[in-house]
């Protein structure tokens, strides 16, 4: 039976989901340590809790560079499709689907102001959802960005300056 609407659990009943082999995977293919994994799962719990609470609210979660850690770790807990599948009918009554950006150059044509409108509304949600710790913790220390020199833009190091 699938379920029709979407649970009102708590941030703490999702918070309190584990999945050990979803740590491992990710540790060992993005060579993290353990707790690094356990830490990037927690914050990606939280990114799906948001999902599901932008459902309700029909606001749209916007995945940015800031938090491309999440994107990642989410791309392994969806490898564990079962367990992913399971994990949304038990916490959200219904599955939170990946939805990748396909079109750049389409996005851009949609205007700044529309994406702006929808940037301010997706960073409320998390104020208001996950709190204001949090919305600084992704967007202002960017704790969870790629490494600057996987973040596509970000300056590259001169070789020539390289220790031998």
């Amino acid at each position: 039976m699938t379920a029709t609407t979407i649970l009102p659990l708590t941030l703490a009943e999702v918070l309190a989901y584990r999945h050990p082999g979803v740590f491992r995977r990710y540790a060992r293919e993005q060579h993290a340590s353990q707790e690094e994994a356990e830490e990037i799962f927690q914050e990606t719990l939280k990114w799906l809790y948001l999902c599901g609470c932008g459902l309700r609210e029909d606001v749209s979660c916007a995945m940015t560079p800031e938090i491309a850690k999440l994107d990642v770790m989410w791309h392994t807990f969806l490898m564990f499709t079962r367990d992913y599948a399971d994990f949304c009918e038990r916490y959200f009554g219904v599955f939170l689907h990946h939805v990748p950006n396909e079109d750049e150059e389409e996005a851009r044509e949609e205007g700044a102001e529309a994406v702006r409108e929808q940037l301010e509304r997706h960073f409320g949600l998390v104020y208001d959802v996950l709190g204001e710790d949090t919305l600084k913790r992704w967007y202002e220390e960017e704790r969870y960005a790629a490494a600057s020199a996987d973040r596509p833009g970000a300056d590259k190091p001169d070789p020539s300056t390289r220790l031998m």
